[in-house]
């Protein structure tokens, strides 16, 4: 029987929701909340739900059940599910993504040292580590520069930018996610060489003979936003590295500002100027 379940009450979603957190046919089904010994119920549902990712019943990347599903498996209110699984997302164990729901995060132990230099190419530093890169395009559009970007590019507010969104990853997982802001009358017809993207110092040097170069570059520790996490498939609570940087060609002029989100866990960042 279903812990916390009438059998005449008992749901598909439920059943299949005991079976998948008591281990299915070869678990202990005794993995229940026991109101008698004194630990608060939130920490014993922690353990549970830590027990499963442990032993592989929960894989990252699944989604766990609702919260008025967890509290009637467990027999337990919606705010001792809600604590519980916030402080999972904290720890790093869990992660939510509004409007669809609470996952398993994915634990990558191996830390990737990633060199920033003068003119840095993202596809050519990860090869050199032996890993595999790839590049998603989010967004590429041409629009008007906010005031700061315009500020920090020297061009007039308003004036005409491309903004090119990012996700670089690494061996398939999200590295980091970039912003890039590039003045639109530099690169006339910018927009047609992003229909197969894979670098962006490539399409510079190919159609504009543009050889980028860092002018400077600020780094913040930041917790990410929530369409930053959800992109980089991280906890809100898993801080991230936030990079400002400012590229110049090889005349002087300013061509890019970019902000990029590396993942706090997967990323350690050597500055090789």
């Amino acid at each position: 029987m279903l812990p916390g379940c009438c059998p005449d009450i008992r749901t598909g979603r439920e059943v299949a929701a005991h079976y998948f957190f008591s281990g299915g046919a070869h678990g202990r089904v005794g993995t229940v909340i026991d109101k008698e010994s004194g630990i608060p119920y939130y920490r014993q549902l922690m353990n549970i739900i830590r027990q499963q990712i442990a032993s592989g019943t929960l894989k990252e990347g699944q989604q766990l059940p609702p919260e008025m599903e967890l509290g009637a498996i467990y027999r337990v209110n919606r705010h001792t599910v809600r604590q519980a699984v916030g402080e999972l997302c904290l720890q790093g164990l869990l992660y939510k993504i509004k409007g669809r729901g609470t996952f398993v995060a994915n634990h990558c132990p191996e830390c990737l040292e990633y060199r920033l230099t003068p003119q840095n190419r993202f596809t050519e530093n990860i090869r050199q580590a032996g890993k595999m890169p790839a590049s998603r395009v989010l967004q590429a559009v041409k629009t008007a520069a906010p005031g700061a970007v315009a500020g920090i590019l020297g061009i007039k507010p308003l004036a005409p930018v491309y903004l090119l969104e990012i996700l670089r990853l690494v061996d398939g997982l999200p590295f980091l996610v970039a912003t890039n802001f590039l003045p639109a009358q530099h690169l006339p017809g910018f927009l047609e060489h992003v229909v197969d993207f894979s670098s962006l110092f490539a399409i510079y040097e190919q159609f504009y003979g543009i050889k980028p170069s860092r002018v400077k570059s600020n780094f913040q520790a930041v917790l990410p936003s929530p369409k930053e996490a959800m992109v980089l498939k991280i906890p809100a609570g898993t801080p991230v590295l936030k990079v400002d940087s400012l590229l110049k060609t090889q005349d002087d002029i300013l061509i890019q500002y970019t902000v990029t989100c590396y993942r706090g866990d997967l990323a350690r960042i050597t500055v090789d100027w």
